[in-house]
């Protein structure tokens, strides 16, 4: 076995918020992962991605948002993957990522156009989309963690640390949050970009949540109980039996909590008797989704 050997199971649920059933609101919330096979089988590297829509009178399309954003952040990320050696640095990976997601939704708009007199720039048009996106992509020599706005983003370590990658937001006031439709979207991104190097803490979890979750709990310290729980749950019940009963949890924290749209994503790796190498998929299983 080597020491960078590591094999990953990964899966998430999202559901529909307790208010906006009451209010007949879509869920403006998106996940993704690759390979999505490593629900039931496992990878020696991976992505994943949540998305959260504002849902603002202003953002009336933020769930079609949401799911570009994590789309167009799978493929920019899954090139990540594919090709370590032109990965470039994460600056430009971020800077991919938003014009792909200006892309989707112009294209989006194509077929769909927004008649509107405040509408004066091609910029304008982004704003209906407005949403968040939180994402991660791991590989054995290199790990980025890439974030706008709000949600939340926790890796644990085999110490049994679980710490945020990420500082947190700095200038926003009550529920401000930063947003892909901004002009300046790529100076808003939080950016971790980690080397592996021999006898470093590497992680062996990871958690992405929307700000549905962290809102449903009274603290910081409550919360990140919920993804030690989480890590001791899989390793006593397997990945699957987690995501079995994630969907009702998430229901039952947003009913009991924030009444928003709750989304959830794990990853979770364990020593690998595969050596690490460009080909990122270990055990191909059928396509499954959560």
């Amino acid at each position: 076995m080597t020491a960078d050997g590591i094999a990953w199971s990964l899966g998430g649920a999202s559901v529909r918020g307790a208010a906006h059933v009451r209010r007949g609101q879509p869920n403006q919330d998106a996940i993704a992962w690759l390979p999505q096979s490593a629900v039931t089988g496992t990878a020696r590297a991976f992505a994943a991605a949540v998305s959260d829509g504002h849902g603002g009178a202003a953002y009336y399309r933020s769930e079609v948002g949401a799911r570009l954003a994590v789309e167009t952040a799978m493929a920019v990320l899954g090139r990540f993957l594919e090709t370590p050696e032109a990965a470039g640095d994460a600056a430009a990976i971020v800077e991919a990522v938003i014009a792909a997601w200006r892309e989707a939704v112009l294209h989006d708009l194509s077929g769909n156009p927004v008649e509107s007199d405040w509408i004066e720039s091609e910029h304008d048009k982004l704003l209906p989309y407005g949403a968040t996106l939180a994402a991660v992509a791991v590989r054995h020599d290199r790990l980025l963690a890439l974030q706008i706005g709000d949600g939340d983003m926790l890796f644990g370590y085999p110490d049994g640390r679980v710490e945020r990658p990420l500082p947190s937001d700095a200038g926003l006031v009550g529920e401000q949050t930063y947003s892909l439709c901004l002009s300046d979207a790529a100076q808003r991104f939080r950016i971790c970009d980690s080397r592996r190097i021999d006898g470093r803490p590497w992680p062996d979890f990871v958690m992405l949540s929307t700000d549905g979750v962290s809102k449903s709990f009274p603290d910081e310290k409550t919360f990140q109980s919920i993804a030690r729980d989480y890590r001791t749950s899989v390793t006593k019940m397997g990945l699957r039996g987690v995501l079995d009963q994630l969907a009702p949890w998430l229901n039952d924290v947003s009913v009991r909590g924030s009444g928003d749209d709750a989304t959830l994503c794990l990853a979770v790796g364990a020593p690998s008797a595969v050596a690490p190498d460009d080909s990122w998929v270990v055990e191909r299983a059928p396509e499954t989704s959560v």
